[in-house]
């Protein structure tokens, strides 16, 4: 506290207080002529002098009280002792400055419980899943967690939402919501990306009173998984339906034909009957294909536990397609390491794997050219390669490969007897397995499948 005229004239004031008591009753003394001049003189000083002592006494007390407060707000626990030579006076201080130093450590208390709290919200929101924007008032963004700024590829979201979105129905939304009204429960749009999303926003007011301003949650949903695999499903029943209904017509026009026009003509029914055969036996492995993709993706996420030695494998795959290596005029080379190869998995769905990679090769390949199965380790993990030597793949088809019912040549593959889902049926088994299919292909010189599957430990 510091000196100064104020000070000065608070004294005297202080004085005056003290002393007015006094001067009235010198007065009702002085009217019945009771007291002279020296005697006003001795009591006023009388008076005075202790007033002033007490005065002087309360501001150094008051000032150690500051000195000692501005050190409280610095020190814990409180030192109430003091180091400046304050002695116990006429006002409480150390009761005083405890009191203080009791009610600092409650808000403290409270401060960092609050400081806890809002750190953990801050972490929830951070883990928030979809997309949150907090929105103020002129569509400003507030806030945003973490998944906001992935889903907009940003580092910080700022400034109004229009710079990030711009779709009319979710814009009119939100300025409906600011003025009151009521809001949709769902809108959805579609936000441009290297790939076009499909997004759905809700929003939410933070609005309590009725004048406040409100914040405005919202909250954006990404539908592009759930509308492509819906449009998947979709294509797999028209695939479906249109890879059955063209062996169906073919049956159905060979029996009218024979029914018909060609009851007589036994040369026309063993040519009839023979076309009714490739097409029976086409719908029956198309069928057991579907029946065979539907159960492996039931089982998917039942990782197989069973230890599968793959050069055996290998050697009875190659046995098995010998005879139709040679039918073809191709041949099949294995090159297998000299160490076991002992990867945890299902012997008969990785024998239909490799089966199926060993018989699209040898279909696909030149004639007269090989198919080698290679085998090799890389440290934790065996990877399994088929290599044709046929015409390759372009590059735009690689992606799609495993799609069921895609065909990089539909004519040449139905005539080959292929369904379509033979490598949509590799790729679910070695997703059970935990592996990795991964195809290359150079166009003029072939392609190669190579599977990666880790080692069984033990």
């Amino acid at each position: 506290m510091s000196s100064g005229p104020g000070n000065f004239w608070r004294m005297l004031l202080f004085i005056l207080l003290m002393i007015s008591p006094l001067v009235l009753l010198l007065l009702l003394l002085d009217l019945q002529g009771g007291v002279g001049a020296k005697g006003y003189a001795l009591l006023l000083a009388a008076v005075a002098m202790p007033a002033l002592f007490v005065y002087l006494r309360m501001m150094r007390e008051l000032r150690t009280v500051a000195r000692r407060m501005e050190r409280a707000a610095v020190m814990s626990p409180l030192d109430v002792t003091g180091t400046d030579g304050a002695r116990a006076g006429l006002l409480p201080v150390d009761n005083l400055l405890l009191a203080m130093e009791q009610y600092r450590r409650v808000l403290q208390h409270m401060l960092r419980e609050t400081q806890r709290r809002q750190d953990e919200t801050a972490l929830l929101f951070d883990l928030l899943p979809d997309p949150v924007l907090v929105l103020g008032r002129g569509r400003q963004i507030n806030r945003s967690n973490a998944a906001a700024k992935r889903f907009f590829h940003v580092e910080e979201m700022g400034g109004e939402l229009t710079r990030f979105i711009r779709h009319p129905a979710l814009l009119k939304a939100v300025d409906a919501a600011e003025e009151g009204q009521a809001l949709h429960e769902r809108i959805e749009f579609t936000v441009s990306d290297v790939v076009p999303r499909h997004v759905a926003g809700y929003l939410v007011s933070l609005k309590e009173e009725e004048n406040a301003e409100a914040d405005l949650i919202l909250t954006l949903h990404d539908l592009t998984e759930s509308r492509r695999m819906q449009q998947m499903r979709v294509d797999f029943i028209a695939n479906a339906s249109h890879e059955l209904r063209t062996p169906l017509a073919i049956l159905v026009g060979a029996l009218e034909t024979l029914v018909g026009p060609a009851r007589n003509d036994l040369a026309a029914h063993e040519r009839f009957f023979t076309m009714m055969q490739t097409q029976t036996t086409r719908m029956s492995q198309l069928v057991n294909d579907l029946l065979s993709l539907s159960q492996i993706e039931i089982n998917e996420h039942s990782r197989p536990t069973g230890r599968v030695d793959m050069a055996r494998l290998l050697t009875g795959v190659a046995d098995l397609l010998r005879a139709k290596a040679v039918k073809l005029e191709k041949s099949i080379r294995l090159d297998l390491p000299e160490r076991d190869v002992i990867v945890t998995g299902d012997f008969d769905q990785l024998t239909q794997v490799f089966t199926n990679l060993v018989d699209n090769a040898l279909k696909y390949g030149r004639e007269k050219s090989e198919v080698t199965v290679r085998v090799t380790i890389s440290g934790q993990e065996a990877r399994l390669s088929v290599i044709d030597e046929g015409e390759g793949i372009a590059e735009e088809h690689l992606s799609r490969l495993t799609e069921r019912f895609y065909r990089v040549d539909n004519d040449r593959s139905r005539k080959l007897g292929g369904t379509g889902l033979g490598l949509a049926i590799v790729k679910h088994i070695v997703s059970r397995h935990r592996g990795q299919l991964e195809i290359s292909s150079t166009v003029g010189k072939g392609s190669c499948f190579t599977v990666r599957l880790p080692l069984a430990t033990g």
